[in-house]
């Protein structure tokens, strides 16, 4: 069972579950473990964000946050488990702080719980509590080999003697499935259950922890450890990759449990987004030098087909290799499009085919989906959106509505390292089927805060300068759909 809940002050989110009355941000995240007897054992985890909470001197004469956390467990009405905390945040001399980190274990029986959880600022005089409110399901150890929640760590650290601990380690957790560069290490950990009981006692299996590309499934690079282990009744995971060279993507950190023939018996994966900004290397005489004898480069001999291919991967380029692109897309060298188009793909992936092949289906997808007229899908403002950000988690197409224009709002939990955004698109010409970007609120897209009184042109004279909402009951309708995305 994994679930994460993100609670914002005063906005709407796509989350499902709001705060009553907020001034905290705080992200919770529940992870369910098993003791050796086989009974679950729930740590909720949770992040009062910087920025949300103040500081205050305290008796020791250092800057310090601090917030009371009260976390409930209630079945039916009734508590089943609690805790009340006071988190305090490192002392400092200045105002740095960092986000405030707390735990909360409970022993419970599998079942459907209420997660409740209060936050109050106490370095202010206001009482104010953020409060969450959401369902948590325990589940039962399963009676075959499996594999717990994975725990995405900040740190794994021995324990201190008397404070809870996994098998003689702290797991400090990382609320976050985005890692920017900042980020060097990615620790994790989680327990493999049933291996004695389902294979004998000291039986060898293979364990394997590895990161895959979320698109093509393969492993990333290096990133993959195989370790023969002996059947136990708990075998904790414990173990880190350095990602410093990791570059920006959409990733899958996965942990396998084989036999000895190397049939896989169990499976558990956990993504994460990195961003990780990669200066890729073009250097002209290492290209002149490229080989292309048996890599898939080499195979094309269709040029119109190498040309449409290297436009396609405009969304994804970088400054640099947007240069590049247009250069190739105007000389359409057969031989530099296709060392340049190898590069492109090997400088991405261990697997350059393959991830090329993964981006193509998306490319057909999307020139499906939102070719029009002359323009094919990629060429498109939604088909570049598309395949820079992915799919939107949220489409709301209006492209018939009486008091606007047509348009289509588009809602991304996550836009790169952006979350909770949305997109609008319109479209400005009747004889023209292209819906053009109207408003992003993504940084380094474009930002128009006329937006609605732009879909509202064709009734409706355009204010002056000033951002005046149109006042009609469309209008209204519009900006819901905009900030109550479904």
């Amino acid at each position: 069972m994994r679930a994460l809940w993100t609670i914002l002050p005063l906005a709407l989110t796509a989350w499902p579950y709001r705060p009553v009355k907020a001034q905290l941000d705080v992200v919770v995240e529940p992870r369910t473990f098993y003791a050796p007897d086989g009974s679950p054992q729930v740590e909720v985890n949770m992040a009062i964000l910087t920025g949300t909470f103040g500081i205050k001197t305290n008796e020791r004469g250092f800057l310090q946050g601090q917030v009371e956390v009260l976390t409930l467990v209630e079945q039916k009405g009734a508590i089943m488990a609690f805790g009340k905390t006071v988190v305090n945040g490192p002392e400092s001399l200045d105002s740095t702080q960092n986000d405030l980190i707390h735990q909360e274990f409970f022993a419970l029986a599998p079942g459907y719980y209420d997660l409740v959880i209060e936050a109050r600022d106490l370095t202010t005089s206001d009482t104010a509590v953020t409060r969450v409110n959401a369902p948590m399901a325990v589940g039962s150890l399963p009676s075959g080999i499996s594999i717990s929640d994975i725990l995405v760590a900040e740190r794994i650290v021995p324990a201190v003697e008397g404070s809870p601990s996994k098998y003689g380690y702290t797991a400090v957790p990382l609320l976050t499935d985005y890692l920017p560069r900042t980020i060097g290490k990615l620790n994790f950990y989680a327990e493999v259950h049933g291996t004695e009981r389902a294979l004998g006692k000291d039986s060898l299996y293979l364990l394997s922890y590895q990161i895959e590309s979320f698109e093509s499934k393969a492993v990333f690079g290096p990133y993959k450890r195989v370790i023969r282990s002996k059947a136990r009744p708990v075998e904790p995971v414990i173990a880190e990759f350095d990602i410093a060279d990791l570059p920006s993507g959409n990733y899958v950190l996965a942990i396998e449990v084989r036999d000895k023939a190397g049939v896989l018996i169990s499976r558990k994966d956990q993504f994460f987004q990195r961003n990780n900004p990669i200066s890729y290397n073009y250097d002209l005489q290492a290209m002149d030098r490229l080989d292309l004898e048996g890599k898939f480069a080499g195979a094309f001999t269709n040029r119109d087909s190498l040309v449409d291919h290297i436009a396609s991967l405009r969304p994804i380029a970088d400054q640099l290799e947007g240069k590049i692109i247009e250069d190739r897309y105007k000389d359409k060298d057969m031989d530099l499009m296709k060392r340049f188009f190898y590069t492109f793909w090997a400088n991405r992936s261990a697997d350059p085919e393959r991830a090329w092949q993964a981006y193509r289906q998306e490319v057909i997808k999307v020139n499906k989906m939102f070719g029009c007229r002359l323009l094919k899908g990629y060429e498109t403002d939604r088909g570049r959106v598309y395949l820079k950000y992915g799919p939107p988690n949220t489409m709301m197409d209006r492209f018939n509505e009486m008091g606007t224009l047509p348009y289509t709002i588009w809602h991304y939990y996550r836009a790169g390292k952006f979350t909770n955004r949305r997109f609008v698109f319109y479209q400005p010409e009747m004889a023209n089927m292209c819906l053009q970007l109207l408003h992003s609120e993504v940084p380094g897209e474009i930002t128009n805060p006329q937006w609605n009184n732009i879909l509202h042109s064709r009734n409706v004279a355009l204010p002056g300068v000033q951002t005046v909402q149109p006042g009609t009951l469309e209008s209204d309708r519009v900006m819901e759909f905009f900030n109550d995305p479904r």
